[in-house]
Formats: C-alpha cells, structure tokens, sequence
C-alpha cells in the first residue's frame, strides 16, 4: 500500500514539472520569430564572431574588428553559432534566450526541490515560468536570461556541494560564477555575497582547511572571470578602441559598473524616485509578483534563520533557511544596486526574478502549511502584508483596464479579497473553540483562492503581452511592455536639465529603430548603388551618427540585403557619453580622401550636437527622399559634396532655414 502511494506522489510530482516546462517552453516560443532585431549593437556583434578568428576572440559591432563591443565575449559566441547555423534570422537571435529562460525554470524547480520540498518548487517554478518580464527578456535579443542561467547552475552546483561535502562542487560553482561574469559582467555577480555567506554559514570543514579550499575557488573564479579582459590588454595592438572606453579595464569597471550604475542617464521620463520600479510602468511587470507573496518569503525566511542558524541544529536543517536567504540577498542587492540608479533598465529588474519568484513561492507555501508554527504576531504581519499587497495588486491592475476589461474585474476580485479577509480573520473561530480545525481548512482555501489570483493576475500581463506585440519604440527594441503612462512628478514637477538631455540621447539612441525596415533596406540598397557607380573607394559603407545606428545598419544589411559586401560603418558620435567617437578633421579627411560618401543620421542630432549638423548641412547634401527614407521620418540621409560644391550647399542650407524661420 505504501509503495503504492509513493508511485502516486512521484506521479503528481511529475505531472507538476511537467506542467511548469509546458508554461515555460509555450510562453517563451509562442511565434519567437516575430519582431524585430533590436537596436542592433549585439545583434551585429554576435553575427561578426562567424566572421574571422580575430572577430570571434575580439567581438567586435563592425566587421572590421575595430572596436570591441562593451561586454564580454560569452553571449555572442553563443548568439553568433546560432546566427551561424541558422543565419541572421529572427529565430537564430532569439533562440538562445527562450533555451537559457527554460533552462532557469527547470533550474530553480530543482533547487527548491531539494530544499523547500515539492509544492514550493512547483509553485516557484511556475512563478518564473509565467512571469511577465521573465517571459519578454526570454524572447528577446539580450544577455540576461544566459546569465541567469549561469547563477542558478552555480547555487545548484553549491547546494549539491553542500549536501555531499565534496569541495570538487565548490569548485565548478566558482568557475561557473566566473563564466557568468564572462556573460553579463556585474549582474554575473550579484548574488555573490549570498553565496559567500551560505558557504561560511554551511562549512563542513575546519577553518584552516576552509580557507584553503576558499583560496582555490576564488583562484578559480579570477581565471575564469579575468582570462579574457587579460589576454584583450595583451593584445591591444588588435583592435582600435573599446566601446564607450579608454580601455578593457575602464570598459569593466568604469562604463558598465560606476558610470551605469552610478550616473549614467538616457531616456528617463520618470519621476526620479528610490521606489520608482514600484510606482512607474515596471509595476505592472514586477509589481505584481514582487507584492506581496515576496515579501512574505523574506519575511519567513528572516523568521526562521535566527532559530535555525545560532542553534546546534545539523548543516541539513540550517539549509532551507540559508538556501532563502540567498534569494533575500540576491533581491536586496539589486535594490540597492538599481532601485537608486539612474537608469532604470527593465533588464536590470530582469537579474532579480528568479530570486523573486523564488521567495514568492516559499512565501505562499509558507502561509498555507507552516503557518500554525508561527506566533501570533508574526500571522498578524503576514496576514497584513498580505492584505495591502492586494491593495497594490488592485491598483497595478486597475492602470490597464484601457486596455482590457478583464483587468477591471481582477482588480475588483483583488480590492474585494482585501476587504473581506479582515473580517473572515475577526470571525474565524479561536483556538479554544471546537471548530478551530475547520475554520484553519477554510482559511487555507480561501488563501488558495488569492495566490490562484496573484498567479492569474501575472498570466494575464504575460499573455496580454504575447498576443499583443508592440510596434513602438519599446516593441521594436524587444520590451513589448503594455503601452500605460505614468505619472513623472506631476504638472509642477520641473525636469532637470540632465535628464532633459538625457531623453534626448535616448531619442538618438532608438530613433533606427523607428525607422521601417523597408525603408531602411531602400536606403542601404541605394548607397550600394551608387559605390557600384565608382562613388568612393570602399573603405566605408557609410557613416552614422552613433554606434546604435552603424550596427542596426550593418546586422539589417546582412538580414535583408546579403549580397551587399559587408563593409566597414563609421560612428561619429557616443549616443551614451555624449562624446565624439570620430572629430571633423577626421571626417573630412576621410571624405577628402574619398572613403566616406554618406552619412546616416538622426534628425535629432541637430539639437544633440549643433555643430556636426552644421558641418553636415555645409559640406553634405540631402538625399532622404531620393534613397528611399520619409523625408519627414526620423532618419535623415546626407551625401558629401565635392570640395566646390560645399560652400554653395551651406548657403542652401541657410536659405532654407531663413525661409522656414519666417
């Protein structure tokens, strides 16, 4: 009999895993080949690492490997095998995302099954799977969901060290941490003080053997996370510069971890708040599942480590509170690290879902099952986190209900559920009364019935999303996010100048990819032409006005025209610095010299940098409408003049504006 019930359990806990790779695998590849291919910065990079040994050691955004981009070269060995296997086509881009977003579920669903048991890896692994912005970086053209990947194999590596006391997993745990830095950088790292700790807390051997054995992984970690910026410095000969750097190390620590993280600025068209991914457009993607059920899991995992950690309990019962706190640390960290910053990426929020959906669910599990372990006072905080997480559910929802009515109707089961639970709580019967046990069996039901609403609440976001693909700016750029404003500080609220600069390097920053790809063919097509027509040398295919732009055009060249030789772009300016990457004299050496004939460029560099748009309108002549692209789009084409002819084009450039300033 008993061996019967033990094949029914593993049953239905096979039925449950089951049932979570079936969401993840069906929301991720729901028509993964739609959309667009993003900005195009690593896009073009990954296509370029098929291209030699050089470009494929030093990813370069051109294919002359001139300029190595600003990440490590982990994301685009694996994107550029799949572009090299399947071409540059939408699926070969994203394919590797929806793979490594499957792979972190099936990742988390095992770490909590060893520790929190099978409900909490169900619901978990659930939670991740349908999480609404979990879903969109999964789909997309980006590093995150590879360096998730790797920081959920490391915890599982640690914990499976932990559990059999063999330093050999420590080991691989510290080398994949290294890799995962060799993906994403410093979001590689970010639970990496919670792995430290869940190591010194978990040791199984003495201090002086630990040390050793602490040496040799941290060892391990450098080689694996430096091998390559070491080698890069060596080899500086190989390439002309770094991406927004002076350097590979000022790529590492000045442009993706202080200047990023501390006071870079594009785009901001919100009220600069600590909390703004509470209270801005990110509650709708994050709100809802970081509120409140996550907040109950840091709760009981503050509640049970104090108990679990400073008594003499053995290492495997101190390792479900130490496995939470890894996860409370890990979302810690990312508050600290991007709930400040100035540039409030989703893809930074995209680092901490795991950790999110991870408390969620022992947050929810824990409420049902554990609760009756619990004192009185902390039910009562639980029942009213709870209870105002709703409030905040209620309200998320209720900024959408333009778009759909069924969100009207969530939002009202949510503000119902709300007030009701007080007053079920206030006439439930005691513990002195008969009828306790039901009343607990009630509660239990109807706590289910609100978690079963967080999660409906969060499919809904996540498929609204799916079958309604944005074709804005955000859409095309891969966060097809619902289109909902918020509010930025209210009518008296007065915009910092720096942040008014900053929208403008981020209209720059997107302004390709507003450009209809047909258009955009039209253009490249007829620059082709006209070099097949003895116009240049061919040293460049053209000029653009940002880093942006030069690799949107070069990967969308090789898309959709694979017959155009794949020549170098040159960038003139740093869209994200706000710096010159090529000066005047350089460009009109290099148009003197005939190498350069065009120049694309954002009609808003006019305002970003008043002094090239001179320089353009004096020595270029306008050609947008002949190339194919609206004469009144976003992107305008120039074609450099001879040397007589440039000074009768910058006096046909002031005629024009005089007469349209009247």
């Amino acid at each position: 009999m008993l061996f019967l019930k033990t094949i029914s359990i593993q049953r239905i806990e096979i039925l449950g895993l089951l049932l979570v790779i079936f969401f993840a695998v069906s929301l991720r590849f729901y028509e993964l080949d739609r959309g667009y291919s993003g900005l195009g910065i690593y896009s073009a990079t990954s296509l370029n690492t098929g291209t030699s040994l050089h470009n494929w050691f030093f990813p370069s955004i051109f294919v002359d490997g001139s300029i190595i981009a600003d990440k490590p070269p982990l994301f685009f060995w694996v994107q550029g095998l799949f572009l090299k296997i399947l071409g540059p086509i939408n699926m070969a881009l994203r394919l590797p995302a929806a793979l490594c977003g499957t792979f972190c579920v099936v990742l988390l669903y095992l770490i909590l099954r060893r520790t929190y048991g099978v409900l909490t890896a169900f619901a978990g692994g659930l939670f991740l799977a349908i999480a609404p912005i979990d879903v969109n970086f999964s789909r997309g053209v980006f590093l995150e969901p590879l360096t998730t990947a790797l920081i959920l194999l490391s915890i599982f590596m640690l914990l499976i060290g932990v559990e059999r006391k063999q330093v050999k997993f420590i080991y691989i745990a510290s080398a994949v941490i290294g890799i995962a830095f060799m993906s994403k950088l410093w979001q590689g790292l970010l639970p990496v003080p919670a792995l430290a700790v869940f190591v010194i807390i978990l040791r199984w051997e003495a201090w002086g053997r630990f040390l050793k054995t602490a040496t040799v992984a941290f060892v391990i970690f450098i080689i694996t996370a430096l091998v390559w910026p070491t080698l890069v410095w060596l080899f500086d000969s190989h390439y002309d510069a770094v991406m927004h750097s002076e350097n590979i190390w000022d790529m590492i620590f000045g442009w993706n971890l202080f200047d990023r993280f501390g006071g870079l600025q594009y785009g901001s068209t919100h009220d600069p708040s600590w909390f703004w991914f509470l209270t801005g457009p990110m509650q709708i993607f994050l709100g809802i599942t970081f509120i409140p059920l996550a907040v109950l899991g840091g709760l009981k995992t503050v509640y049970d480590l104090p108990a679990k950690i400073f008594s003499k309990t053995s290492s495997k019962e101190k390792l479900v509170p130490c496995i939470g706190l890894i996860w409370l640390m890990w979302l810690l960290i990312c508050i600290v690290g991007f709930g400040g910053a100035t540039v409030r990426l989703s893809s930074y929020w995209a680092s901490a879902v795991p950790a999110i959906c991870a408390l969620s669910a022992i947050g929810m599990v824990g409420l049902i099952k554990d609760r009756q372990g619990h004192s009185q006072w902390y039910r009562a905080i639980s029942y009213t986190v709870l209870m105002v997480g709703l409030l905040y559910i209620s309200n998320a929802l209720s900024n959408v209900v333009p778009l759909w009515i069924g969100y009207k109707y969530l939002s009202y089961l949510c503000l119902l559920s709300a007030i009701i639970f007080p007053i079920f709580l206030f006439f439930k019967p005691g513990v002195d009364s008969n009828h306790y046990s039901t009343g607990e069996r009630v509660l239990s039901n109807g706590l289910l019935i609100t978690f079963a609403l967080i999660l409906v609440s969060n499919l809904s976001i996540t498929f609204y999303n799916l079958t309604n693909p944005r074709d804005d700016t955000l859409g095309r750029i891969g966060f097809d996010q619902m289109p909902v404003s918020f509010g930025g500080g209210g009518r008296d609220y007065k915009v910092d100048p720096k942040i008014e600069r900053a929208r403008l390097r981020g209209t720059v920053i997107t302004a390709i990819v507003r450009a209809e790809p047909h258009d955009l063919t039209e253009a490249i097509e007829y620059i082709y032409r006209r070099y097949k027509e003895g116009e240049g040398s061919g040293r460049y295919l053209m000029a653009t006005d940002s880093y942006n732009t030069a690799a949107k055009v070069a990967y969308h060249a090789a898309e959709f025209s694979p017959h155009i030789p794949r020549l170098p772009i040159l960038p003139i300016y740093s869209e994200y610095q706000d710096t010159w990457i090529t000066s005047l004299e350089d460009l009109e050496k290099i148009s003197d010299d005939g190498d350069l004939k065009f120049i694309l460029t954002s009609k808003d560099m006019q305002t970003m940098n008043f002094e090239f748009w001179t320089w353009l309108s004096g020595n270029a002549e306008d050609v947008t409408i002949v190339s194919g692209l609206p004469y009144y789009g976003e992107i305008r084409l120039f074609k450099l003049m001879e040397e007589d002819s440039k000074y009768r084009g910058y006096s046909q450039w002031l005629e024009r504006n005089q007469a349209a300033s009247r």
